[in-house]
């Protein structure tokens, strides 16, 4: 969950050359779609910002910057394969 990334990010468990993979966060398993702000600007405040990937089935805003592939369909609670990292 977006929640468990931002844990993890924080908490310094995310280190350069990580995928952050965020599942269950789409239209369906948000539900609602959730903005994937904080997990990004976390990563940018850790100085991760270049050196990390985040891919999610949630959405990022126009100001997302980085290595950032998002709404990946289909999302992992309609079965898509991001469930399956």
């Amino acid at each position: 969950s977006q929640d468990d990334a931002v844990e993890g990010i924080l908490g310094d468990q995310v280190v350069a050359g990580d995928v952050v993979v965020i599942r269950y966060e789409g239209p369906k398993g948000g539900p609602g779609m959730q903005e994937m702000l904080y997990p990004t600007s976390y990563l940018k405040s850790k100085g991760l910002g270049k050196t990390c990937a985040l891919f999610t089935d949630g959405r990022f805003s126009g100001g997302s910057s980085g290595l950032v592939i998002g709404h990946a369909s289909p999302e992992a609670a309609e079965g898509g394969t991001i469930g399956l990292v």
